[in-house]
């Protein structure tokens, strides 16, 4: 089976990573999405103009390899590099892509590979989800997107790891054990700091991060121990779907169990991208032009850069007993209502995707019991940054049965 070759609604691959794609337009359904994608717009300003898909005469360059190379890493080139993806899986197939440009063990598709990770998972979350909806230029898309970050020290992390692996000097562990490690690791836990969760630009007010937790943080302070707890993660080519779904709920484990009491839950923005580029792993794995070793290589890479991000926000406590006492606002809810609370959620694009990913994890592990009562104490959830720290907690609001006792 090919990809659809059908329209998307681009977006700034720099300045906001939302975006949102028309997948399933029915006839009944097209007016209301028509206003709500207007109305995301105005609130978020999320899609920008898809007139220029030429990308200009770089597009025929960038099949050297020598060029190729050149021009990965510079924000200008997206254009071309998305013109040139979805020229490439014309010509060859979106199979022959995936091996070429990701999976192959190339210099380009190692390069490649380490970049879909970069800009925070957003590169693998396009990828993912084109190859789930079939969406070729979806899947062009993700692959430029990934060729044009520049985070070198994610290429520094997992080449390093995977290298301290091979040699496998200590054995295997589970991913979640490996969790506990990085908490239990002075040096991976004190790497990091509030105040990299917490800048702001001085003039304009705006979010900043000039400082980079795992570049500045976990890197700087800590490699040696993070490369040693990262290696000891391996996945045998003959087990693709256990790993597969311990990463989807360890995924979930890290970012729902992140909580301080006495506090209100609540889910920090930058570890519940673990989840949301999770899900995909199940339509990876399923790829039949893919060999079991390759689908192996992209779960451990997946799971030693969510260790990696577990540890920039200071290797929190997990409470998933705070957590599951967290009382009832809306009672009796089942995943359809919360799938229509989360569609008219006023963010761009976030809390769908992360209420999706506990959806779908749910499902493919089994781990919902049966319940039909998902997430039913949360109205709303307000996401906090650097959860793993007391200082940005103390913003938000205890919960009110701790609050009457004080």
């Amino acid at each position: 089976m090919g990809l659809e070759n059908t329209a998307t609604f681009h977006f700034d691959p720099v300045g906001n990573p939302g975006l949102t794609h028309a997948l399933t337009i029915t006839k009944a359904s097209s007016q209301e999405l028509e206003d709500l994608l207007e109305e995301n717009f105005t609130k978020n300003h999320i899609f920008t103009s898809t007139e220029d898909e030429r990308g200009g005469n770089m597009v025929k360059d960038l099949v050297d390899p020598v060029v190729f190379k050149r021009c990965l890493g510079h924000e200008l080139n997206f254009a071309s590099f998305t013109r040139f993806f979805i020229d490439e899986i014309d010509k060859l197939g979106y199979q022959k892509v995936l091996h070429k440009y990701l999976l192959d063990g190339t210099q380009i598709a190692n390069d490649v590979l380490c970049r879909i990770y970069m800009g925070y998972v957003h590169g693998i979350i396009h990828i993912n989800m084109a190859l789930e909806f079939r969406q070729a230029k979806m899947l062009a898309e993700g692959l430029a997107q990934a060729c044009v970050h520049h985070d070198w020290w994610y290429t520094e992390y997992l080449t390093e790891a995977e290298a301290l692996a091979a040699k496998r000097e200590e054995p295997n562990l589970p991913l979640a054990d490996l969790i506990d490690m990085c908490r239990a690791n002075h040096a991976v836990r004190t790497s990091s700091s509030a105040d990299y969760h917490s800048q702001m630009r001085p003039v304009s007010g705006q979010f900043a991060m000039d400082m980079e937790p795992a570049r500045d943080g976990v890197m700087k302070n800590a490699k040696p121990e993070m490369l040693k707890i990262a290696a000891r993660y391996r996945v045998d080519p003959n087990d693709i779907d256990r790993a597969c779904a311990e990463i989807q709920n360890t995924a979930i484990y890290l970012t729902a169990g992140t909580q301080r009491p006495p506090y209100v839950c609540l889910f920090d923005f930058s570890l519940l991208h673990t989840v949301t580029s999770s899900i995909g792993l199940s339509v990876f794995i399923s790829e039949p032009s893919l060999l079991n070793e390759q689908k192996a290589r992209i779960l451990e890479y997946t799971a030693r850069i969510y260790l990696l991000t577990y540890a920039c926000h200071g290797s929190p406590e997990i409470r998933l007993d705070w957590l599951a006492s967290h009382p009832s606002k809306l009672r009796n809810q089942g995943w359809a209502e919360v799938f229509e609370r989360a569609t008219y959620h006023e963010d761009d694009g976030h809390m769908s995707k992360l209420i999706r990913g506990l959806f779908l994890t749910a499902a493919i592990a089994a781990i919902d019991s049966g319940s039909e009562k998902p997430m039913d104490g949360v109205k709303h959830f307000d996401f906090i940054r650097g959860a793993g720290f007391p200082e940005p907690w103390e913003r938000f609001p205890y919960r009110q049965s701790i609050r009457a006792q004080l």
